[in-house]
């Protein structure tokens, strides 16, 4: 591993600017929704849309997420359309798609021009939004979030909006939350077993240490999954900070920089070392039953989730429960049901840090062919202020789906609507949320005092700032997602033997032109480097 470095004076105004961005997909407290909290700047969101519709066609949005079954969720729908309906005269037709499949249903609809409105986009997985906003596949909303959202838009820092940019220009309205910008990556483990297995979990530094702990589960629990892999996120490409690198653009694309180099040299990072290692670690695991062994074909991991069979899983624990003992008993395992307490801790195996990629990691976008773009820009904005809404899309229906706690915490009520904790799918949840029940409000505040602490003093990317411009190269980057679709999850999950399919990974990718991507972003950042004194 790295060691934490120092933040340079020129970049420490911007992690300030920057404080407060969404820092991952997955949660920092283990399941439980962010909430306001003393330990937050103050924001002042308006109540409403800047646009009075009264005198505009009804028209109906189309909107895509990622998300797990939800149940009830026509009944939710038609109480929200109602909101909808009253502030900008539009109702809006909500499509959920299962996480594991959604990048594949979103990239289907822009290759082949079928109109949506909105859909939440990201820089991780294979959700691609640099490419995709590069190739024209949703609205330039510069103009348009000043006009229609300002809210929106006046929440979140200039220098966030430089992150998401793409040829000077925003295609993507960031879904801004209200944890800190520092973020860390490792693993949750269930504290039941940790316990019964006497598992010295806060000594373990990497994936190899956690191989004793997934044995143990192995042996002693039949029907469990020592750990979760598959679906959506891969633990190398998906995560390079673990590695002690950050992506440049789309994280899978060839050519990553390592913290701390101060040249900030593009390299392939699927011919690094440290590649290499994982592909070692994640077979061995595959080939001793530590994970499913669909692995490579599965799409969702919240069923195995939801029916509490997973031991261990990737996690963004910053702090985790060695720097903050406290927490030890707070958090639960995802998706888990809360009356049965399955307790979890976690581990953090690197500092804390600041990705490139942080303002761009939940947003979201119009599509090119919408008839719609204005009013779906004024929905991104009345799901950003008007909190009857959002609440009724993250928690449901108050003392209906949930009861609500005094003014800060909610407890869910067992089989009605729940939204698997995803409300960071669909707008900003700074400042509004609701805390589950058992969460010590004491405690919370001291974790995020923790994290914005962090913020001014945390691993800052070297690419911070620098938008990869695609254009040059997007028929070489066609040919390496090909070649990456087709070899690198059966790899990166242990269900191939990289002796046989590794050579093979690096000769397919060169010659579908990853050299030349990686020229180009060498290229690029060295003119960016010029270009602001670097």
């Amino acid at each position: 591993m790295y060691k934490q470095k120092k933040v340079l004076v020129s970049v420490f105004t911007l992690v300030l600017m920057l404080s407060l961005i969404l820092s991952g997909c997955g949660t920092k407290n283990n399941g439980a929704s962010p909430s306001p909290s003393s330990a937050s700047p103050s924001a002042s969101p308006s109540s409403s849309s800047s646009t009075e519709p009264s005198n505009q066609e009804t028209v109906e949005l189309t909107m895509y997420i990622p998300n797990g079954p939800v149940k009830d969720l026509d009944r939710i729908m038609e109480a929200a359309n109602k909101i909808v309906k009253e502030k900008i005269n539009a109702t809006l037709k909500l499509n959920i798609i299962d996480g594991g499949s959604y990048a594949q249903k979103l990239g289907l609809m822009i290759s082949s021009g079928e109109p949506f409105d909105l859909a939440f986009t990201a820089s991780w997985g294979d959700i691609n939004y640099f490419q995709n906003a590069s190739k024209g596949a949703f609205v330039d909303l510069t103009d348009l979030l000043d006009k229609y959202a300002p809210t929106t838009k006046s929440r979140v820092p200039d220098a966030a909006w430089e992150g998401v940019k793409v040829n000077g220009k925003i295609y993507g309205a960031i879904n801004y939350q209200v944890w800190g910008m520092a973020g860390a990556r490792g693993v949750q483990l269930r504290k039941d077993l940790v316990d019964k297995y006497k598992f010295d979990y806060a000594s373990m530094k990497n994936w190899d240490d956690l191989t004793p702990f997934l044995a143990a589960v192995k042996k002693g629990e039949p029907g469990m999954i020592p750990m979760e892999i598959g679906g959506s996120v891969d633990l190398f490409a998906d995560i390079p900070v673990y590695y002690g690198m950050d992506g440049v653009g789309d994280f899978k694309l060839p050519g990553w920089v390592k913290y701390g180099d101060k040249d900030i040299k593009v390299i392939n990072q699927y011919e690094a070392p440290e590649y290499k290692a994982w592909l070692k670690t994640v077979r061995d695991w595959y080939q001793n039953g530590y994970v499913r062994k669909d692995a490579a074909t599965l799409k969702d991991t919240l069923p195995d989730r939801k029916a509490e069979k997973e031991a261990a899983l990737y996690a963004q624990p910053f702090p985790d429960t060695v720097d903050m003992p406290e927490l030890v008993g707070q958090g639960k395992m995802p998706h888990t049901d809360p009356e049965h307490h399955i307790y979890s801790v976690s581990k953090r195996f690197t500092e804390p840090f600041i990705s490139s990629n942080t303002p761009s990691m939940a947003m979201l976008s119009v599509g090119a062919n919408s008839k719609n773009a204005e009013r779906a820009v004024q929905l991104i904005e009345l799901l950003n202020t008007n909190d009857e809404l959002y609440h009724l899309l993250a928690f449901g229906q108050p003392n209906v789906d949930y009861k609500p706690i005094g003014d800060k915490q909610y407890e869910l009520i067992p089989d009605k609507y729940n939204f698997n904790y995803s409300e960071w799918t669909v707008g900003q949840s700074y400042g509004r949320m609701l805390w589950d029940k058992s969460t010590n409000l004491e405690t919370n505040d001291k974790m995020l005092n923790t994290i914005y602490a962090a913020d001014k003093t945390a691993m800052v990317s070297p690419v911070m700032g620098f938008v990869f411009d695609t254009e040059p190269v997007k028929t070489q980057i066609a040919n390496v997602n090909a070649v990456i679709s087709e070899l690198l999850k059966p790899l990166d999950v242990g269900a191939v033997d990289p002796d046989k399919y590794y050579d093979q990974l690096l000769n397919k990718l060169k010659k579908a032109g990853a050299d030349d991507i990686i020229a180009e972003k060498q290229k690029q950042i060295d003119a960016w480097k010029a270009a602001n004194g670097k």
